[in-house]
């Protein structure tokens, strides 16, 4: 079967798909997007993302064509003719087509999109291979809560990390860590989940606030705030999070074995999965 792409209202095979090369999130980077998982072909915490999807549109002055349940629909549509599958929808919005300026244009309707990929089940957290961070300075622009497509900073972190042996890029900002090239940071320290608050440096990860939900649920006290590397290397668990890995534990960090534990990681990727089975039914 033929891979299918919605694009701008009409299903069609991926094959046939075509953007203008003047469209802005080309030229610009000017767009944002969203990476919603998929169980069985249906589409987990589907509202959250619209809503943030919302707001990174609105950070960039951006408007979204559909109401948020209108698009919700569509994407409903469209996983019906795609098939049921594990897997994963990419969703992406640029401000359309227009000749080329830095100005925007007054009106060119955007360009919305989002098509499905298959991925791998994850297995539980006592299952899963550990991952190794590799520090990197954070260079990033100040509106990290916008889920923009630039995302070259990230890109050239995420490659530097594997080039040396690792899996991922820790950020960290003034000595401070912020969130990692592709996912939020995590560290268990004296009983307590300590993350980074979201904001200018922080994207509001979709995992993250639902982690967040559970770890309140189960009595795990949690502290919003910065850390400091030092203190962070020296956790007693440390995790990361996104919507495609769920959690990953991390068992080293700049070459160093890092975390004595997964305890409380794996209560909560087990709360993770009671509250995936619950909304995917």
């Amino acid at each position: 079967m033929a891979e299918l792409i919605w694009l701008n209202g009409e299903i069609v095979p991926m094959s046939e798909a075509r953007i203008s090369v003047e469209d802005r999130g080309f030229q610009f980077a000017d767009g944002v997007y969203e990476v919603i998982r998929l169980y069985g072909g249906r589409p987990f915490t589907l509202i959250e993302h619209l809503q943030r999807l919302e707001k990174s549109a609105a950070g960039i002055e951006l408007a979204v064509p559909l109401a948020r349940m209108q698009l919700k629909s569509e994407i409903e549509r469209f996983l019906k003719q795609a098939g049921a599958f594990e897997g994963m929808i990419y969703l992406q919005l640029t401000r359309g087509h227009a000749p080329r300026n830095h100005l925007f244009p007054p009106s060119t309707g955007g360009t919305l999109l989002f098509y499905a990929r298959p991925l791998e089940a994850l297995a539980a957290v006592e299952q899963t291979p550990a991952a190794k961070l590799m520090t990197v300075a954070d260079e990033r622009w100040k509106r990290c809560w916008v889920k923009s497509i630039a995302l070259l900073p990230n890109v050239l972190a995420k490659n530097a990390a594997v080039a040396a042996g690792a899996d991922e890029a820790a950020f960290v900002d003034e000595g401070n860590v912020t969130e990692c090239a592709a996912s939020n940071f995590f560290a268990v320290t004296a009983g307590k989940l300590v993350t980074h608050p979201v904001g200018p440096k922080v994207l509001p990860g979709i995992t993250r606030a639902v982690l967040l939900e559970c770890a309140k649920e189960l009595g795990i006290p949690v502290e919003e705030r910065p850390m400091r590397i030092e203190q962070a290397q020296q956790a007693d668990e440390i995790f990361i999070t996104s919507t495609t890995r769920e959690i990953s534990p991390i068992s080293h960090w700049d070459g160093r074995p890092v975390g004595r534990s997964r305890a409380v990681t794996q209560r909560l990727h087990q709360a993770l999965r009671e509250r995936v089975a619950a909304e995917t039914r």
